[in-house]
């Protein structure tokens, strides 16, 4: 991904980043009809090389911002769910004082 020269690519895309070691772990969705799916597989690549815990789930038959739409495509559905998922599995209530 190229960006104008006064632009910062690591404002653009967490892909540009010098670390991304100690991030929370990661879901990262993709649909499989998505030019830019490549990205998202990469992204988890680049977080498992720098310690970071990261799953790739990838739809297929999917095409990009699938997830905004549950009612047209199907697989915007077990994706939300999935996600729903991994976020009662990571994220905790704070503890109360």
């Amino acid at each position: 991904m190229s960006v104008p020269p006064a632009l910062d690519p690591r404002g653009v895309s967490p892909l540009k980043f010098d670390d991304v070691g100690g991030l929370p772990p990661a879901l990262v969705v993709t649909a499989s009809l998505d030019p830019v799916a490549d990205h998202g597989r990469r992204y988890v690549e680049r977080l498992h090389e720098d310690g970071t815990e990261a799953r790739l789930s990838c739809y297929p038959r999917a095409t990009h911002s699938f997830l905004s739409t549950p009612g047209l495509v199907p697989a915007a559905r077990p994706a939300r769910r999935e996600i729903l998922a991994f976020l009662r599995d990571h994220l905790r209530p704070a503890p109360r004082r």
